[in-house]
């Protein structure tokens, strides 16, 4: 049998493109995956690869919650065998006894597909099976990133202010400590939250309020340690009221950034529940039609024209259109893009060398650009 081969020569590469100390780093962190989707599992792919050890928080019922996920770690065929065979077994059977089938949780599903991409993890991957509810505040600061899909806004501002509360208290810990010689507080946790639906996705990011970076400026001359300007938190991009979400190239809210909003809305209400239970008698025609009027009810609450839907001027994209895209939103190629994109934003977080995009990407399969928008409150 050969010899294994050694840390190092794993990750040759890596080391000679990033150096020995950024590859440390990466090879010390790990990042948290909540509710994985089709982006979020491109993301964990790339990150593994890399060096970078995963903990999978996804207690949602496997298969049936990720039939639609485009990922290589998910197998359609694999998974239509057993929901065909779970049909097959309880045909029959007393629903009593069915209740008590033991299901299998999309992060144990993925677990040891995710170990054999790269061996040298084992033992540091892990899964998390307690729902994100019952999770205690505290859990989420110590991984230095969380990425996260199919969120509530609730959910959204729980977890980014329990990172934030997290390394204040680190911060003031480390502050206090005699032995830290003027060092300042550097350790931040990534979070990042990030939806693909059609042709296009959408990512939030929140680098934290301590991370500095540094940019080539030339052949081996860098730049000095420099903050990310302006610093909104995950929180307040939030608090933003999405009708103020304009900048200079844009006099109405971008098309992708609301499509966002509404979606994540959507998702999170009763209404998208009751089609995406498991009662396969739930009429999707319906559905649909109760998407339009939510999404009509959604823009007249949030004063959003429908020129913010417009895919090019004049022509708002029907929301009858979007109802299939809300239904079955994710598509191989907009969630490998984007996955690829932002997992260098992580390896920028890890490693604190390039820019980070400040603090918004949105993702067109149209023209295949993906743009910074900077979100913060109006004043």
């Amino acid at each position: 049998m050969a010899a294994a081969h050694s840390h190092d020569d794993i990750y040759d590469r890596q080391i000679r493109l990033w150096g020995a100390d950024a590859q440390k780093r990466m090879s010390n962190a790990r990042v948290l995956y909540i509710n994985l989707t089709g982006v979020t599992c491109e993301m964990m792919k790339n990150l593994v690869l890399a060096g970078v050890a995963a903990a999978v928080c996804d207690n949602r019922p496997y298969p049936a919650a990720v039939r639609e996920v485009p990922s290589s770690f998910l197998k359609a065929a694999d998974m239509e065998k057993i929901i065909a065979s779970s049909k097959s077994d309880e045909e029959g059977e007393p629903e009593t006894k069915r209740a008590k089938t033991t299901m299998m949780t999309v992060g144990e599903a993925i677990s040891p597909k995710v170990d054999e991409l790269n061996p040298l993890l084992i033992g540091r991957n892990s899964i998390e099976n307690r729902s994100l509810s019952t999770l205690p505040d505290e859990y989420f600061g110590q991984f230095d990133a969380v990425v996260a899909s199919r969120l509530s806004i609730t959910e959204v501002r729980r977890i980014s202010s329990a990172i934030s509360q997290y390394h204040e208290s680190q911060k003031e810990k480390h502050e206090s400590n005699n032995n830290n010689d003027g060092e300042k507080y550097q350790n931040n946790t990534l979070f990042i939250v990030t939806d693909t639906f059609g042709l296009d996705g959408c990512a939030h990011l929140d680098f934290g309020a301590s991370h500095t970076y540094i940019r080539e400026l030339g052949k081996d001359k860098l730049s000095d340690p420099t903050e990310i300007t302006p610093y909104v938190s995950m929180g307040d991009m939030w608090a933003v009221p999405l009708k103020e979400a304009t900048g200079r190239w844009d006099k109405v809210p971008p098309r992708i950034l609301v499509l966002h909003r509404l979606l994540i809305d959507y998702w999170s209400s009763s209404e998208y529940n009751n089609y995406n239970c498991k009662d396969s008698n739930v009429d999707e025609d319906k559905t649909k039609e109760q998407f339009v009027t939510y999404a009509r009810g959604w823009m007249e609450t949030h004063e959003i024209p429908s020129a913010s839907l417009a895919l090019e001027e004049n022509q708002p994209m029907p929301l009858e259109h979007l109802a299939g895209i809300a239904l079955h939103p994710e598509v191989c190629p907009v969630a490998a893009v984007l996955g690829g994109v932002l997992g260098n934003e992580v390896i920028k977080s890890l490693t604190r060398k390039g820019e980070p995009s400040n603090n918004v990407l949105m993702f067109s399969g149209l023209d295949g650009g993906c743009r910074i928008f900077t979100l913060r409150p109006a004043n």
